[in-house]
C-alpha cells in the first residue's frame, strides 16, 4: 500500500472532461416546427481555450497540490505500520490464529491500521468529491451558453466532437460558445472549492427498494 497511489486513481484530466447528456443533446424546445439540423462542439477546447476552463484547471491543479501535501504528510505513519507488520509476522509465526487475534500487539496495529486506512481513504474522497462538484458546476455554467448558441444556429442537436468522424466546420459552434463565455463576466471564473466526500454521498440518489 503506498498513500501516492491513493491519489492516483483521481488525478486530473481536465482537458478530457465529460459533458453531460443535458449539456450535449438538448433539444430545441422553443421552435415548433423543431428542426433536426445538428450542430458540433469541440468540448475538449471549450474546457482548454475558455477563460472559465483555464481559471478550472488552475484552480483544481492547487486543489490536487493540496491534497498530495497531506498524503504525502501520512508517509511516515505508513511506513511505521510497514515496519510493525514485518515485526508482528516474526513475532507470530508461531502462534495459532486464535493466538494472533487475542494478542495485544495485534491489536494495537490492527486499530492504528484502521485509523490510518481512514484518512488516506477521507483524502481521496475529499479530492474525488471536489472534482465532481467543480467539473459539475463547469458543466453548468457552460450548458446554458450551449443552448443559446445552438438555438441561433436553429439546431435541434449538439454533439461533441469528438463523436463526429467528418462535419462540415459552418456547423462546428466550438468558437461561438468560447466568444460567449469570455465575454460575460458571470461565465469567466470558475468555483472551486474544497468538499467533504459525504457532501456528494448525501446528494447520491438514495437506492430503490427491493421488489416485492
Amino acid at each position: 500500500m503506498r498513500v501516492v497511489s491513493l491519489l492516483s486513481a483521481a488525478a486530473f484530466a481536465v482537458a478530457a472532461i465529460s459533458v453531460s447528456s443535458d449539456a450535449l443533446a438538448q433539444r430545441n424546445r422553443g421552435n415548433n416546427n423543431q428542426s433536426t439540423t445538428a450542430v458540433v462542439i469541440n468540448y475538449q477546447r471549450v474546457a482548454v481555450e475558455s477563460v472559465l476552463g483555464r481559471d478550472l484547471q488552475a484552480k483544481l491543479g492547487a486543489l490536487r497540490q493540496q491534497f498530495g501535501t497531506e498524503a504525502q504528510a501520512l508517509a511516515p505513519e505508513q511506513q511505521s505500520l510497514e515496519q510493525e507488520a514485518a515485526r508482528l509476522a516474526t513475532t507470530t509465526r508461531n502462534m495459532s490464529q486464535e493466538q494472533i487475534r487475542s494478542n495485544a500487539a495485534v491489536q494495537q496495529f490492527a486499530q492504528r491500521r484502521q485509523q490510518f486506512d481512514a484518512r488516506a481513504t477521507g483524502i481521496r474522497g475529499d479530492l474525488e468529491c471536489s472534482q465532481f462538484l467543480a467539473l459539475r458546476d463547469f458543466d453548468r455554467q457552460v450548458g446554458p451558453v450551449i443552448q443559446t448558441v445552438m438555438q441561433s444556429r436553429s439546431a435541434g442537436i449538439v454533439i461533441d466532437a469528438s463523436n463526429v468522424t467528418h462535419s462540415d466546420p459552418n456547423f462546428d459552434i466550438t468558437a461561438a460558445v468560447i466568444q460567449q463565455l469570455d465575454q460575460n463576466q458571470n461565465t469567466r471564473v470558475a468555483n472551486v472549492a474544497r468538499h467533504s466526500a459525504s457532501e456528494c454521498q448525501a446528494q447520491a440518489p438514495a437506492a430503490q427498494p427491493p421488489a416485492q
